[in-house]
């Protein structure tokens, strides 16, 4: 039988990020940025210093998939990065933060899987953030809000657990 759970473990996740970090400063926030708010390939290579509040720790996604509009949230270590990187590069607020194709964007995630030794791609780390939400104990409905989905069995497609998951998860119950 096939396995369609299609995530991967937040040590592989660190590790990828290591691999990254150690070739590439922006490949590697590229990554901590998709990794921390499950935003999209599309999404990321769209996002501008203005569409950024920095206090809040959001980013607003003004080119989402469908022509929708989204906030997504960052943590604190991960947006100041951001703005370090930022002011670092001299990014004026109306540029792309990261000026990459999306295309680009899928090699820089292949190679930083393949060499810790991972087939993965940049999808993965979207069904990644998920899973780990429903780990971490957020329901349903705010994952499908962080992600971005209308419908909540979109949602439900993501979260397809391995079966680790699903026995911790039947261990859990009094019979």
């Amino acid at each position: 039988m096939k396995d369609i759970a299609d995530y991967l473990e937040k040590d592989h996740v660190d590790q990828i990020l290591t691999a990254a970090k150690t070739c590439s400063y922006r490949d590697y926030l590229m990554l901590r940025v998709l990794w921390r708010s499950g935003i999209r390939v599309s999404e990321l290579v769209n996002i501008r210093p203005q569409d950024i509040e920095w206090y809040n720790q959001v980013i607003n996604i003004l080119r989402a998939k469908g022509g929708k509009q989204r906030r997504v949230l960052l943590d604190q270590e991960t947006i100041s990065l951001l703005s370090r990187y930022v002011l670092d590069m001299k990014i004026h607020e109306d540029q792309l933060v990261f000026p990459i194709t999306t295309r680009h964007v899928w090699h820089l995630v292949k190679k930083y899987g393949r060499m810790v030794g991972l087939e993965v791609h940049p999808h993965t780390l979207r069904h990644s953030f998920a899973i780990h939400l429903v780990r971490s104990g957020l329901d349903l409905r705010r994952v499908q809000q962080l992600l971005g989905h209308s419908n909540l069995n979109t949602t439900q497609v993501y979260l397809q657990f391995n079966d680790q998951d699903l026995r911790e998860g039947y261990n859990k119950i009094e019979f």
